[in-house]
């Protein structure tokens, strides 16, 4: 585990919170030691978790190569939600960075920015928006990044449904909207490739829907079942609150 020295950055001289950065990854042998060699160079981040969700390629080969990095492999392939919630156990730092492990551009500029205005408790959480034509245009689609910093507390509150697949982003951004935490975010110029140029063109076009299947049954199980539940919840401990 590394320790960051969190003084020597002028810009938070006083840090004294650790921030640990969760990376899921799967066959992404050719895309990760480009995201470990930003991360492991930033001087914010306490320690980088690796989440291996069942590689067939050589990613953990890659990964071994960074010393300071923890490794950890599920046996099978669990999926993105399960592979975080891994690599958030493993840690007991109270702010999380989560981090995709297929991103083109990402700088430590980026991830500063990223992390920043949770450390000087602006926002709770912070979303790292993509600068793909999508997601700069659509901000429904632009929230649900994979790329965000947040207090530990929120990871371990969400209910464990979003805590599958894809399920994790808009699970997030409708669980902290909700319970009237602060989020904020903004547009960087870094990418993530099509799963279709990952992936081939029918492994690809698969991903992409189960990633809207995610996304779409997510955004309906929150309005239906935990909006209406949260929302008693809260009303309940306010009304509680003024007696």
């Amino acid at each position: 585990m590394r320790t960051a020295k969190h003084q020597i950055n002028p810009s938070y001289p006083n840090v004294t919170e650790r921030v640990a950065a969760i990376v899921p990854a799967f066959n992404e042998g050719l895309r990760i030691s480009a995201i470990l060699q930003v991360l492991t160079q930033s001087l914010l981040l306490s320690e980088i978790v690796v989440v291996d969700d069942g590689s067939t390629d050589n990613t953990e080969t890659v990964v071994r190569k960074f010393p300071s990095v923890k490794y950890i492999k599920n046996d099978t392939n669990r999926g993105k939600g399960f592979s975080v919630d891994r690599g958030v156990a493993l840690t007991s730092a109270p702010i999380v960075f989560f981090c995709d492990a297929d991103l083109e551009n990402l700088t430590q500029d980026i991830v500063l920015s990223i992390i920043g205005p949770v450390i000087r408790q602006e926002f709770d959480m912070f979303v790292g928006v993509r600068g793909n034509f999508a997601q700069r245009s659509w901000r429904f689609v632009a929230l649900n990044s994979g790329e965000r910093a947040l207090r530990r507390e929120i990871w371990e509150q969400l209910p464990s449904w979003y805590k599958v697949g894809w399920r994790i982003e808009p699970g997030l951004n409708n669980f902290v909207s909700l319970t009237g935490r602060k989020m904020g975010y903004r547009v960087f110029p870094y990418r993530t490739p099509a799963q279709e140029k990952k992936r081939g063109l029918l492994l690809g076009t698969v991903n992409r829907v189960k990633l809207s299947t995610g996304l779409v049954l997510s955004y309906f199980r929150f309005m239906l079942i935990d909006r209406p539940i949260l929302k008693k919840l809260t009303s309940k401990h306010l009304l509680n609150g003024n007696n």
